[in-house]
C-alpha cells in the first residue's frame, strides 16, 4: 500500500496519537479546542496524502531540493496564519507538524514490521518526511510574514496616535515609545531606550517608577494621573494607565502604559473649582469652603488639642455707602477689607467672605488666648 492512501484509510488512528503527542508539546494554553484541532490536522494530512500520490518528476525532485515551492497559498500558509490568530507561539506551531510526522512515521513502521520494506515504501517516507519539512517551511515563512504585518500595524497605529504609547521592562526601563512620546520628551528613541523616569528628569520620577513595580507585584492595572513639563513649555498633566503584560504561563514580562494629555481638562477642572469654592469679587474662600475650613479645624483641635478661634466681621453702613457711591465703589471697598484682614492674619489661618459684606476668620493653632485680641484690634485699628 502506498503512504498516500495509508494516510487516508487511517487517518482517525493518526490523528488519536497526533492529538496524545502533540498534548505533551504544546502548552494547554496554546491548544485549539479539539474539534479545531482535529479540522487542521485533517487538513494538514489530506493535503500531504494529496503531494504524495502525485508522481513526482526530476525537476520536481531537484526544485524541492533547492527550497523552491509554489507560490501558491497552501494548507501549511494558512496554518502558519491561523496558529497566530489563535495566540500560538512559533515554536508551539511548528510543534504540530513534528507530532505529526512523529504519529505517520511510527504507525506506517509498525504496519511494516513483518513485512521487507520496500523501495517504494522507503521512497514515499522520505517523500513524507520533505512534504513535513516544506509544510513546516511554508508554515514558518506565513507565520512570520504575518507578525510581521501585525507589528506594522500595530506600530502604524501607535504612531498615528495623539496618545502616548510605550512599554518598560522588569526594571522600569523604558523598552519602548510611541512617536508622541518622542515628541513630547524631545528626544530620539535611542536615548529613551533602557532609560528610566530618574534619567529623564521626571519630577514624580519616583512616584512613578514606585508605581511600575506596583503592577509587576500584583498583576493589577495601575491608573493615575501625573505633571511633566516638556523642554521649553508650561506644565502639562497626563493621565495613565499601566498594564502588566503577562506570559502564557501567567508571569509578568513587561509593562505597558498609555497616557493621554489633560491638561485643558484639568485647566478647567481647576477653573469650575474656583468657581465652586472662591469668592469671585474678592478671592476668598467662599461660604463652602470657609465650612470645609473649619470642619478640618475643629477636627484638628480634637486630635491635637490645639485651640483655634473664630471671628465674624460685617461692615457698619455699608448698604447705605454702596446706595450713595453706587456698586462699584461698594465692591472696591469689600476689596480693600479682604485685602486689610488677609494681611493681619498668618498663612495659616483663613479668611472667607460669606456673602455681602461678612466676612470670617480661622485663626488656627493658637498658643495663647492675647493673640485674638491682637489680630481682632489689629483689623480694627484705623490707618
Amino acid at each position: 500500500m502506498r503512504l498516500s492512501h495509508f494516510i487516508l484509510q487511517n487517518l482517525e488512528p493518526i490523528l488519536v496519537e497526533w492529538e496524545n503527542f502533540a498534548a505533551t508539546l504544546v502548552p494547554a494554553s496554546q491548544r485549539a479546542d479539539q474539534a479545531t484541532l482535529r479540522d487542521h490536522g485533517k487538513k494538514m494530512l489530506e493535503t500531504i496524502a494529496a503531494d504524495l500520490a502525485r508522481p513526482e518528476s526530476a525537476h520536481n525532485q531537484a526544485e524541492k531540493s533547492k527550497g523552491h515551492r509554489p507560490a501558491t497559498k497552501t494548507a501549511a500558509t494558512s496554518h502558519g496564519v491561523e496558529r497566530l490568530e489563535l495566540g500560538f507561539s512559533l515554536v508551539s506551531a511548528m510543534a504540530e507538524y513534528l507530532t505529526l510526522r512523529a504519529s505517520v512515521t511510527r504507525l506506517w513502521q509498525d504496519a511494516h514490521l513483518a513485512k521487507p520494506v520496500s523501495k517504494t515504501a522507503n521512497e514515499d517516507i522520505i517523500r513524507f518526511n520533505e512534504a513535513i519539512d516544506q509544510a513546516v517551511s511554508e508554515s514558518v515563512d506565513s507565520y512570520s510574514a504575518e507578525r510581521d504585518k501585525q507589528t506594522r500595524v500595530f506600530e502604524a497605529i501607535l504612531s498615528s496616535s495623539p496618545d502616548l504609547s510605550f512599554t518598560f521592562d522588569m526594571e522600569g526601563r523604558f523598552a519602548y515609545a510611541n512617536k508622541a512620546l518622542i515628541q513630547l520628551l524631545g528626544r530620539p528613541i535611542d536615548k529613551i531606550v533602557g532609560t528610566n523616569f530618574f534619567d529623564l528628569h521626571f519630577s514624580a520620577a519616583a512616584e512613578m517608577q514606585s508605581h511600575i513595580q506596583q503592577v509587576i507585584a500584583s498583576k493589577q492595572p495601575f491608573r493615575g494621573d501625573i505633571p511633566y513639563t516638556p523642554p521649553g513649555r508650561e506644565v502639562e498633566f497626563f493621565d495613565f494607565v499601566l498594564a502588566p503584560v503577562l506570559t502564557n504561563e501567567g508571569k509578568v514580562e513587561a509593562v505597558a502604559g498609555t497616557a493621554r494629555n489633560i491638561t485643558n481638562r484639568k485647566i478647567s477642572e481647576n477653573r469650575n473649582w474656583q468657581k465652586a469654592n472662591y469668592d469671585l469679587l474678592t478671592g476668598l474662600p467662599n461660604r463652602r469652603l470657609f465650612a470645609d475650613r473649619l470642619n478640618e479645624s475643629v477636627k484638628h483641635t480634637g486630635r491635637t488639642g490645639a485651640q483655634i478661634a473664630l471671628l465674624f466681621i460685617d461692615l457698619d453702613h455699608f448698604k447705605e455707602a454702596n446706595d450713595r457711591f453706587g456698586h462699584d465703589a461698594g465692591d472696591i471697598l469689600l476689596r480693600l477689607v479682604a485685602d486689610r484682614i488677609r494681611s493681619c492674619v498668618r498663612a495659616i489661618d483663613t479668611v472667607a467672605r460669606l456673602g455681602g459684606d461678612e466676612f470670617t476668620v480661622i485663626l488656627q493653632d493658637l498658643i495663647d488666648n492675647p493673640h485674638v485680641d491682637i489680630v481682632a484690634k489689629k483689623i480694627l485699628a484705623p490707618q
